[in-house]
């Protein structure tokens, strides 16, 4: 019987136990050298862990917010990890291209005064202009997938937003949403690219959490940290 180290290098199953419950993990690091150089970003909730710049190395994980009893590594998981190792400066451009596309809205909507704006947010003309703002904590393999390769989700920090840092969920290197940090690791956003129009069961109305943006998913406007 093959390890899950067997199917992506590094992997272990790991268990955190709360009480009575306990939840069990897959979960290791993956070495993305594209990311070296950005700000090292391993510390809690995607703080920073250095004043050194990143060596590449990011945590990753296998699943998302949903909770499985006998976690797995599914054909499409192992698909993926392979795509985003073998095509990562093309998945980093497609991220920071995007990113760039909205970041003169996140400057409005954070709206800044200007001395703090040019610490926090200033401005970017090129996409290498973010590496000084930002950095990839985590990588989320989910459950989820088309044509047989699962969607992945890219957690990062940025100096902009503490609290909520950025996420954005891609398949293969399509960007499918920009918001808070949660957004790459939330099953519904993947599922939303695969239905549009999902059943009420298929979505929750409210997802939040202490350390995640309100998500409003009922009303056909997008909440303002959405861009996709």
């Amino acid at each position: 019987m093959s390890s899950f180290s067997d199917l992506i290098p590094g992997l272990t199953l790991k268990t955190y136990e709360s009480g009575a419950h306990s939840i069990q993990s897959i979960e290791g690091v993956v070495q993305l050298p594209v990311w070296a150089g950005f700000q090292s970003r391993q510390g809690v909730y995607a703080s920073v862990d250095s004043s050194i710049p990143s060596d590449g190395t990011v945590q990753l994980h296998l699943g998302s917010d949903a909770v499985v009893d006998n976690p797995t590594i599914s054909p499409a998981q192992v698909a993926a990890y392979h795509y985003l190792i073998d095509r990562q400066a093309q998945v980093q451009d497609a991220i920071l291209t995007s990113l760039l596309g909205q970041y003169k809205n996140l400057q409005v909507l954070y709206d800044y005064e200007p001395e703090e704006a040019q610490q926090f947010m200033p401005d970017v003309l090129d996409l290498s202009g973010f590496r000084t703002l930002i950095g990839l904590s985590s990588v989320h393999i989910l459950e989820v997938s088309r044509d047989d390769v699962a969607y992945v989700g890219y957690g990062f920090g940025c100096i902009w937003d503490d609290e909520h840092g950025l996420g954005i969920m891609t398949h293969q290197d399509r960007i499918i949403e920009i918001g808070g940090i949660d957004t790459s690791f939330l099953t519904w956003v993947a599922k939303q690219d695969l239905d549009p129009n999902p059943t009420a069961e298929d979505m929750p109305a409210l997802v939040s959490s202490p350390d995640s943006l309100p998500v409003v998913v009922q009303e056909p406007k997008k909440p303002w940290w959405k861009f996709w």
